[in-house]
């Protein structure tokens, strides 16, 4: 059975209305022009895609946002309002059940870990300096092996341990295992080097363990602001962040958590390290996992479908003040409902762009079935935006474009969008290209408002790559 056979026996009805693709390939045969002639081979395998390939209509109605033909169908734009600033206040905070509910479990597993803000800065003190040190010795270890993208794989094995980003379990390790060898280490060599690194993890999660012990509640944070730079130190342990994201994040903390001034620095030093230590150390940042799109695209999201909340955010990238993260025991006090699999909306509309790694998002594409489910069944409207890279044939990707619940696929070509940098929050430059061709999901009930094809031209000309953005 043809893809669109599939996906037509599953939603019972017409496919998926597509944007037309003629400007995209217009595009694309003018930039291809102007390619070096050392890069023709892999224009020509861009081009033909962008043309003729899958990506242009794979029968599960994904298409080149490029641009539409003369001939569309007229609609009418939804007006939206675009705000300046890092964060918007102009969304009414969730508070519906499921957000309630989110939020006191959250709240609980907090005050259930028996720590004030004083012990936990000292801990996560700790467990930066012990990670950023272990980042030193792997790259010495496999960076050999795993050349220019050893700090991504750093963050990669990192984020396999969980909130904790100790990597000492076996999974972990096999995990290590499997990227070195796909890197072109043989077998031997790769154990090898899995075991000595989940050595180094086992020490430094014995140093954060020791930390536990010794944390005490006369913590003070040093802060002063030097050139636009807003620095966080606690003795030889010091965290940086733009002033401009340090205000936003002494709003959310106001919005949320204010107590004292003492405490916010406290939250906020601790939260900051959590987040280096996650873009793998002080050593050498990474932050790929983290990027965000640019404040035009939430404004698009925001004022066409209902969107207000992410379900993959932190205080550093999160535009609205609610929102679902990983990591909920230092972000709970700006604002987060926990993390994403505790939280089962019934209703409403959410951005969700999750890390890009396909067990995650396999799951998670489960996580939103569920929900879907409940609310079609309770007969009420719930959108899903998902954004990941363009990923057809791979099951998390699959398993969304292909549900019964998808209404709608696009394609954002690679050279048409960027986002926020990773590490926005203390890097200069803010904005990156895009990597790869991203896909846009839209997964709904039938009450959901509809995606239409002037709202997806509007986040296409939203996505589009900022004048200083970098390339990686």
């Amino acid at each position: 059975m043809s893809n669109w056979l599939a996906l037509k026996s599953q939603i019972g009805g017409k496919p998926p209305r597509a944007i037309a693709s003629a400007e995209a390939a217009t595009a694309s045969r003018s930039t291809a022009r102007d390619d070096a002639p050392r890069q023709k081979t892999k224009t020509k395998k861009r081009k033909a895609r962008d043309v003729n390939g899958a990506d242009a209509d794979d029968g599960r109605g994904a298409t080149q946002m490029g641009g539409l033909e003369a001939t569309m169908r007229a609609s009418v734009a939804p007006s939206v309002t675009y705000r300046e600033g890092l964060l918007d206040e102009t969304v009414e905070e969730s508070r519906d059940d499921a957000a309630d509910a989110a939020r006191r479990a959250t709240g609980k597993k907090c005050a259930a870990l028996g720590l004030n803000r004083s012990q936990i800065a000292f801990i996560e003190a700790s467990r930066l300096s012990a990670i950023s040190n272990m980042c030193m010795i792997f790259e010495r270890v496999c960076g050999t092996r795993l050349g220019k993208r050893w700090c991504s794989a750093y963050e990669e094995w990192l984020a396999s341990a969980g909130t904790s980003l100790l990597p000492v379990s076996e999974t972990s390790r096999l995990y290590l295992v499997r990227k070195l060898e796909k890197a072109g280490a043989n077998e031997d060599d790769a154990v090898q080097m899995s075991h000595h690194m989940t050595a180094k993890a086992n020490d430094c999660a014995q140093r954060v363990e020791v930390a536990k012990t010794k944390a005490h509640s006369d913590v003070q944070i040093d802060v002063h602001v030097d050139n636009g730079v807003a620095i966080l130190a606690f003795g030889k342990v010091a965290v940086r962040i733009n002033e401009e994201h340090f205000g936003k994040l002494r709003r959310m903390y106001e919005l949320h958590s204010m107590i004292s001034e003492r405490d916010f620095h406290l939250a906020t030093f601790a939260m900051v390290c959590r987040y280096d230590a996650a873009q793998g150390g002080q050593f050498r940042f990474a932050g790929g996992h983290h990027t965000a799109l640019h404040g035009e695209v939430f404004d698009v999201l925001r004022d066409a479908f209902g969107v207000s909340c992410e379900l993959f955010a932190s205080p550093l990238n999160a535009r609205w003040p609610t929102f679902c993260s990983k990591h909920w025991d230092v972000d709970h006090a700006f604002g987060s409902l926990g993390d994403y699999s505790e939280f089962h909306p019934s209703s409403g509309a959410f951005e969700v762009n999750p890390p890009f790694e396909e067990e995650l998002v396999l799951d998670m594409a489960a996580h939103l079935t569920t929900c879907l489910k409940r609310a079609s069944d309770a007969n009420k409207s719930l959108t899903f935006v998902v954004i990941t890279p363009h990923w057809p044939n791979r099951p998390c990707w699959e398993a969304m474009a292909k549900s019964g619940f998808c209404t709608r696929v696009a394609v954002v070509p690679v050279r048409e969008h960027g986002f926020f940098e990773g590490a926005q929050h203390r890097k200069k430059s803010r904005y990156r290209m895009s990597s790869s061709d991203t896909s846009l999901l839209f997964l709904q009930t039938k009450l959901a408002v509809e995606p239409t094809d002037e709202k997806l031209r509007m986040i296409r000309d939203a996505f589009r790559p900022k004048p200083n953005a970098k390339s990686k």
